[in-house]
């Protein structure tokens, strides 16, 4: 397979300032097809050029490589399932004491879009109690509305369950369990794309972008991750295999991967998994050629996985596209580009 065109049109996103850098990784099964990085760490002819080893700031992949697997792992440790609802697990008002963690995976638990708990309080012990407290814009399971306070909730219910932080339980059962070295809260060191430009005028490098997970100490169920291509790779070869790691071990059964990257929704107009977006049944960032039954997730930072589980073919697309604004939609045309490229050139 050529990838001349993804690489060109990688290579242009760069001079067009969609963003100061990224890296493109093409894989399939355990094979990586191509791997190149462009650019540089931020704006500037000062900063470094980008490799294949800078860090990147994922965002919201987070919700699916953290939140969804740990429960995925909890759910054949025997530890919850599906259909158990959030008033098993904690102290939580009427209307959403009926909430299950099936819909908390699914964007379907009825929270709303924005959820700002930076804006709510100066106190980070009282998410909880804020988020409990969240006026609902939906009954439960009638509705996708993509939201970060479902995760937020998560998280924090994940902790209590296993009598550890997320930063911690992320690193036992999934940073770990699938070598990704390179990958973890609260990052330290150099080789970091840097993300917006703060009102002091210095980038945020090394420290998370979205402002729920800051406002946290850095370490949330929505966001917070740092990751390479590479180590995100990894996570995509394993779900490829239907939950199996190179040499054989197992990480989750094939039955868990194949529902998690199923469609839960399919009555409620917007295709969800548990934790992952079905981006090819809609008008989706994977743009004209990935199939329908195509999995993956987006970050706000301008990070992406994707993956066709009908063959296994899978696409890394990391870029610092809010550095040093995020007033920059570059990136949401630009990956829809890069998709059809890398499809097309299997010819």
């Amino acid at each position: 397979m050529n990838f001349a065109r993804a690489d060109e049109i990688m290579r242009q996103a760069v001079t067009d300032h969609a963003f100061p850098g990224g890296v493109l990784l093409v894989g399939q099964g355990e094979k990586v097809l191509f791997r190149r990085s462009y650019g540089r760490l931020g704006p500037g002819e000062a900063e470094p050029a980008v490799n294949e080893q800078t860090r990147f700031d994922i965002a919201s992949l987070t919700k699916p490589l953290v939140v969804g697997m740990i429960t995925l792992r909890a759910l054949e440790a025997g530890k919850l399932c599906l259909w158990d609802k959030l008033g098993t697990f904690v102290d939580a008002p009427e209307d959403k004491r009926g909430i299950t963690i099936r819909q908390l995976l699914t964007h379907t638990a009825g929270f709303p879009g924005g959820f700002h708990l930076w804006r709510m309080t100066g106190d980070a012990s009282l998410a909880t109690e804020l988020l409990l407290g969240a006026r609902l814009i939906a009954p439960p399971g009638t509705r996708v509305q993509y939201c970060c306070a479902g995760f937020l909730l998560l998280g924090q219910l994940l902790e209590c369950l296993y009598g550890q932080s997320l930063s911690d339980l992320a690193t036992q059962e999934v940073f770990w369990p699938l070598r990704m070295t390179r990958t973890g809260y609260l990052p330290a060191g150099d080789n970091i794309a840097p993300t917006e430009r703060q009102a002091d005028g210095t980038l945020l490098r090394g420290t998370v972008h979205d402002e729920n997970a800051r406002f946290l100490g850095g370490v949330a169920g929505n966001a917070g991750v740092f990751s390479t291509a590479d180590d995100l790779a990894l996570f995509l070869q394993m779900l490829a295999a239907e939950g199996r790691l190179p040499g054989g071990t197992r990480y989750l059964s094939a039955p868990t991967v194949r529902l998690s990257i199923s469609n839960q929704t399919p009555e409620l107009g917007h295709a969800r998994g548990l934790g992952f977006d079905l981006p090819g049944c809609e008008d989706g960032y994977t743009g004209d050629l990935f199939p329908r039954e195509t999995v993956g997730h987006t970050g706000f930072t301008g990070a992406s996985i994707t993956l066709d589980p009908t063959d296994g073919l899978y696409v890394v697309l990391l870029s610092n596209r809010v550095c040093p604004s995020r007033e920059n939609p570059a990136i949401y045309r630009v990956r829809r580009l890069v998709h059809n490229a890398v499809y097309a050139a299997r010819g």
